[in-house]
């Protein structure tokens, strides 16, 4: 990740360019071109895991896509990656946001956590409809906290290290750093809170990232995703970086999984 600065609101168009100097409708279609070969090609790769080589780097080979395809555009086009927000600076911004969002939002998520799947639990053991996921889980859920199960082992560090390299980074770099920021350009912020853009564009990047997730493995409960997508592309304009979103992703990730552990 270069260690470049950069504005926090992203690029976008001079009010005082030229007419026809930046063609909107060109660059959203492009953005979704690129959006759909990319999901396309991850879809692909996922539906060949019946193959032996593809089975066992499935998830490293869509990782290099989401780093190498925006890579390669960003450099034919000559563009500095600081404009992607494909960087780590401002540090001290980035680690900021990051923890101060971490101490407020996850304590809240683990408490959601807990009342979203007793709820639904309650459901599966009163014998309502759901799905097949749900009807497999809840029979093993600890349903307190005085019941939970938490577990951390010597893999955790490897985990931590997947999630962070493996996972966020790639999805961050496509997402919030190529796609939202393309995105940007074509419907430029209109509001900000604590510097984030809030606007179309943050929106509809989100739900390409969670769409996204539906269309490589088919699976509609992966639509959750996108409201920790919001908060990711948030944290991108925010701090001018996706240090902060990379962070808070990875952490997301492992806060779920631990929750899970425990729990169930």
């Amino acid at each position: 990740m270069p260690l470049d600065s950069h504005d926090p609101g992203g690029p976008a168009p001079s009010p005082d360019a030229p007419a026809g100097a930046f063609d909107r409708r060109r660059e959203l279609v492009s953005s979704l071109a690129v959006f759909g070969a990319v999901i396309l090609a991850c879809a692909i790769l996922y539906q060949l895991r019946a193959i032996p080589f593809v089975r066992r780097f499935v998830h490293d080979l869509i990782s290099a896509i989401f780093l190498i395809v925006p890579t390669i555009l960003i450099s034919r086009r000559g563009e500095d990656f600081a404009l992607y927000g494909l960087v780590a600076r401002p540090l001290g911004r980035g680690l900021v946001f990051f923890g101060v969002l971490s101490a407020a939002v996850f304590p809240l998520f683990s408490v959601g956590f807990l009342i979203y799947y007793r709820t639904v639990c309650a459901w599966v053991t009163a014998g309502r409809a759901m799905p097949p996921v749900y009807i497999r889980m809840c029979p093993t859920f600890a349903g307190s906290w005085a019941k939970m199960r938490p577990r951390v082992d010597g893999r955790f560090a490897w985990l931590a290290a997947g999630q962070l390299l493996g996972v966020a980074l790639p999805e961050e770099y496509f997402f919030r750093g190529y796609l939202q920021t393309k995105l940007d350009r074509v419907w430029p912020p209109r509001r900000r809170f604590l510097g984030g853009g809030l606007g179309r564009s943050l929106v509809v990047a989100s739900f390409l990232f969670a769409l996204g997730h539906v269309l490589v493995d088919f699976n509609p409960l992966r639509f959750a995703v996108l409201f920790p997508a919001l908060v990711f592309g948030w944290l991108r304009s925010a701090t001018g970086s996706i240090l902060a979103s990379v962070l808070f992703h990875a952490s997301s990730n492992l806060i779920s999984d631990f929750l899970h552990r425990s729990f169930f």
